[in-house]
C-alpha cells in the first residue's frame, strides 16, 4: 500500500515536471523580430523616463547601425545570411540589448 503511494506521487510529480515548459529552453527570435524588439523596448523606456532622449536616440542609432549592416550582408550574399552572418549580426543585437540593460539598472540605483 504505502509502495503505490509512493509510486504515484512520483508519476504525478513527473507530469507536473513534464507538463510545463522548461525554463532552460531559449525563446527563439529571428533577426528581424529582435530588431523590433529593442526598438519597441527603447521606445517604451523612453516614454517611461527610463532613457532621456540622447540615450534612446544613440540605442536607435546603434539599432539602425546593425539594420543596415544585415542589408549589405544580405545585399552581398544573394538576399540570405550565412551562419557566420547571423552570429554576427546576433552579438551586435546583444550588445545593444546589455547597453538597454546597463542603463536600465543604472537608473534604478540613482533613485
Amino acid at each position: 500500500m504505502i509502495r503505490q503511494v509512493f509510486t504515484a506521487i512520483a508519476i504525478l510529480s513527473v507530469l507536473q515536471f513534464a507538463s510545463q515548459p522548461s525554463e532552460a529552453k531559449a525563446r527563439r527570435y529571428t533577426i528581424t523580430q529582435r530588431h523590433e524588439i529593442l526598438a519597441a523596448k527603447i521606445n517604451r523606456m523612453e516614454r517611461a523616463g527610463e532613457l532621456t532622449l540622447r540615450e534612446a536616440r544613440d540605442l536607435r542609432d546603434d539599432n539602425r547601425d546593425v539594420w543596415k549592416k544585415v542589408s549589405r550582408m544580405k545585399a552581398r550574399n544573394g538576399g540570405k545570411l550565412s551562419y557566420d552572418n547571423i552570429a554576427e549580426v546576433e552579438r551586435d543585437l546583444n550588445k545593444i540589448s546589455n547597453k538597454i540593460h546597463k542603463k536600465a539598472l543604472a537608473k534604478r540605483v540613482e533613485d
